[in-house]
This record gives C-alpha cells, sequence and structure tokens, in this order.
C-alpha cells in the first residue's frame, strides 16, 4: 500500500478541496459539478489509488461519489467524529477546507488502509431520496401532532389540521411512488418479496433496507451490523467497565428497526422467543433484549439479500 495514492477530499456546496497524503501542502480546488469532477476522476489512475475519502455533507457529495463510482475509483464515506478523534490526535487545531482535505488524505492513509475497506455499493438513489423524504414528513406529522395536543385556539388548531391533512396526503403520494419504483425495478422487485416474506419485516423497513442500506446482502453479519450502529462497543478499562454501547451508523434504518423489533417481538416466533429467552432467561434488560433484537433482524434480512431466498419458518434459520 506503501505506493498507492491516497486522496482526501472537502466538500463543499460550491467546490471541493483536494489533497493528496504524499503531498498534503499542494492541494487544489476545483467547482463541485459533475463535468469537473468526472473530468478529475476520470485523470486518476484507478490501480494507483488507494482510497479516495471524504465526509458526508447532507447530500452534497453525491455528485463526487457518482464521479467516483463512475471511474471506478475506491472511496470511502467517513464519519465525522472519527476524523475529529484523528484531528485531535495528530495536534492539528487550525480548521481550512484545504486543511480539512490534507486531514481526510492521511486519515485514509494511516487509518482506513488498514482496515481491510470493502469496495464501495453503489445503491438506488432515487429510492433513497424518496424514504428520506417519507422519514422528513413522518417526522413533521409527529411534531403537528404534538402542537395539536397543546393548544386550545380553534383558529390554530385548524390551521394544525389542515397541515396534518396535506402531509398525510404526501406521504401517501411518497409511499404509492417507492412501491412503483420497487415493482418496475428487476433487481429490486425480487428483494423486496423476499424480504416481505419475514414476518414483521413490512413495506417501510423494506424500501428503508433496500433505499438506505445497499450493502445489504454484500457484507458478513458483524460488518452490516457495525455499518448500521448496532455492534456493541466495549468500555473496559482496568478493573472497571461500563455496560457495551452502540452508536454511530446510520440512525434512520435504526429507527425503523426499533419499530420493526417492536413489532417482531409480538408477532414473529423465532423473534418472540428470542426476547423472552434474553429477559426472562438471561435477565437482560428491556431495552437492552430490545437492541439485540435489532440487530438479529437485520442480520437475518442480510442473510435473506444475500442467499437471494425467503425466510423460513423450519428451524433453518438465516444467520
Amino acid at each position: 500500500m506503501q505506493y498507492k495514492q491516497f486522496i482526501g477530499v472537502d466538500v463543499a456546496q460550491d467546490w471541493v478541496d483536494i489533497a493528496d497524503a504524499s503531498d498534503p501542502r499542494q492541494a487544489c480546488r476545483i467547482a463541485n459539478t459533475a463535468a469537473a469532477l468526472e473530468a478529475w476522476a476520470a485523470s486518476l489512475d484507478p490501480g494507483r489509488v488507494g482510497l479516495v475519502a471524504f465526509e458526508p455533507t447532507g447530500g452534497l457529495e453525491r455528485t463526487l461519489r457518482q464521479a467516483l463510482l463512475k471511474a471506478g475509483i475506491p472511496f470511502a464515506r467517513v464519519h465525522p467524529n472519527e476524523v475529529v478523534a484523528f484531528r485531535t490526535s495528530r495536534g492539528v487545531k487550525a480548521k481550512t477546507d484545504r486543511i480539512d482535505a490534507a486531514l481526510l488524505a492521511r486519515f485514509a492513509r494511516d487509518e482506513l488502509s488498514t482496515r481491510g475497506l470493502a469496495p464501495a455499493v453503489a445503491g438506488d438513489d432515487e429510492l433513497r431520496d424518496l424514504v428520506a423524504r417519507r422519514r422528513q414528513l413522518v417526522d413533521a406529522a409527529h411534531a403537528e401532532r404534538c402542537r395539536l395536543s397543546r393548544v386550545a385556539s380553534p383558529a390554530v388548531r385548524a390551521s394544525i389540521e389542515a397541515v396534518q391533512a396535506v402531509i398525510k396526503c404526501q406521504i401517501d403520494s411518497l409511499e404509492r411512488a417507492i412501491a412503483e419504483h420497487i415493482a418496475r425495478s428487476e433487481a429490486l422487485a425480487p428483494l423486496a418479496a423476499n424480504l416481505r416474506s419475514f414476518k414483521s419485516c413490512g413495506p417501510v423497513l423494506t424500501a428503508t433496507m433496500m433505499g438506505e442500506v445497499p450493502e445489504l446482502g454484500q457484507r458478513s453479519g458483524k460488518e452490516i451490523a457495525a455499518l448500521i450502529g448496532l455492534a456493541p462497543m466495549n468500555c473496559d478499562s482496568g478493573k472497571g467497565g461500563k455496560r457495551a454501547i452502540t452508536g454511530h451508523g446510520r440512525p434512520g434504518v435504526r429507527q425503523v428497526l426499533f419499530q420493526a423489533a417492536r413489532c417482531a417481538i409480538r408477532w414473529n416466533p423465532v423473534i418472540r422467543a428470542f426476547y423472552l429467552r434474553l429477559t426472562e432467561v438471561n435477565k437482560r434488560p428491556g431495552k437492552v433484549a430490545l437492541t439485540a433484537v435489532m440487530r438479529k433482524i437485520l442480520v437475518i434480512l442480510n442473510a435473506i439479500a444475500r442467499d437471494g431466498k425467503p425466510w423460513a419458518y423450519d428451524g433453518a434459520t438465516h444467520e
């Protein structure tokens, strides 16, 4: 890997700053447009580039990701917390776009290159956008319900109820668009049918997994759990120790898995037995057991996608 090229890209709305770990002082800036980024990615040698690292920036990095995928350049989206920790460990206090790009390049070379990262998986951007927009509207609907429960003014109540009606109409429209998009896709339709065969995996969880977890079925159970943020992290030091925690990852996916887990412990016999064993036999707290159920559902769905077969309740459980 010492002969590989490691590149860091700091993404802004109008431009991106690019730095090479071999010479971070020679950072350059180009426009954050498809034409400019595709031309830059095409100038790279896929066999020589070890990794391109960048942070998620609320969708501003999408054009960069698509350009790298088109050019066959390996890349990784880095969690901001990891970059902050790396910055602190290197004693870097100044912060500019070029410094951030150079820091990302060094992080790719010194940290990411040692992890054996799997190649990035291209997802369905349209489905991802539809699923994300639905979640935004569901959050807005919840906020309006909370406001309605606390307001006394008839005029304000009428205003909230009108907004609720509009939000509900938009959610219904998005759900129809999601279902039609999946049905039209030769790749998504059979996968959706297999995922739905798992009891408690409804249309929302199915669309979320396919839209926001393109790695589904292409990673091991442990890798997919870590990717979503459901892999326990130990907090032990000396004679003391704390309970293992989960976090980072993809909170939107965890939110949907939480609701699916609540349903599964009531209606899915395999999951219910697993949950009762944790709470009644092993005496685990309910929230800890529910998190374990979320992880188990995720691993099962990952195995279903990997095997390309529907779920079976015959005792031969997918793992």
